[in-house]
């Protein structure tokens, strides 16, 4: 056997995945690629086709048109889709529109399941891990669920900055009687950053909510940052 049979073959899943992530081809190139690897339906090649979320093109309708359709391909391919997706949210932050097609394939219940537990899965530290764990974090709000309410009262209180504010943006929608003891907590928080307090005073002038049962503690603790002030109905008014 000569030298050249030692080499490793590359496949045609690999040369396909290589030419899906290369975002200067023509559109119309990717999506027969695409085709293509839900057409062979193997897990490698639906691991493959999720690549296409890793990366925007720069035209952004395209980028979204592509990614749709995506979406599409592996919701038709199913079950045989689930343990690529699965794979691909635990190493990779473009979670948005794979949990989209889990949710769409297996329920929302599963779907939920499988999120606390790759979001269990992200608490060590370092930049990468916290990136996936805050795409995570941010994509909850779109999953109602009681599980999910619950977690994102937990991370209301999570010692990263921006997990705070996207919890306490997700608690949002289920309501003041869920967001704001979550809200009222960092207020009085004296710890906490500017940056946060500024946030959820907007959102709370936005929502006109009433702070009215903290109204006393917010007072005497005298935490609201400048321009924002607590009315007499517990309402924050943002001053001049």
């Amino acid at each position: 056997m000569g030298w050249f049979g030692f080499g490793k073959k590359t496949s045609k899943v690999d040369k396909l995945v290589k030419k899906l992530t290369n975002a200067y081809i023509q559109t119309h190139d990717r999506v027969r690629v695409m085709e293509q690897l839900a057409e062979i339906g193997s897990d490698e090649a639906l691991y493959g086709l999720l690549q296409r979320f890793t990366y925007r093109t720069e035209q952004s309708i395209v980028d979204e048109d592509e990614k749709e359709t995506t979406y599409r391909m592996l919701v038709e391919a199913g079950m045989y889709a689930q343990p690529a997706i699965e794979r691909f949210i635990k190493t990779n932050d473009a979670v948005y529109w794979p949990l989209r097609a889990l949710k769409d394939i297996v329920g929302i219940d599963e779907t939920v399941d499988i999120l606390m537990r790759t979001l269990d899965g992200t608490a060590d530290t370092g930049e990468r891990v916290n990136e996936q764990r805050t795409q995570l974090v941010s994509n909850l709000r779109d999953f109602p669920h009681e599980r999910v309410e619950a977690k994102l009262i937990e991370l209301s209180d999570d010692a990263d900055e921006e997990v705070r504010i996207m919890a306490v943006d997700g608690l949002l929608t289920y309501g003041p009687e869920s967001a704001l003891p979550a809200a009222a907590r960092r207020l009085l928080d004296p710890e906490e950053s500017a940056r946060v307090k500024s946030v959820i005073l907007e959102t709370l002038v936005e929502k006109d909510w009433s702070l009215g049962p903290w109204r006393k503690q917010l007072d005497e603790a005298d935490s609201l940052p400048r321009p924002y002030r607590l009315g007499h109905d517990g309402r924050i008014d943002r001053g001049v």
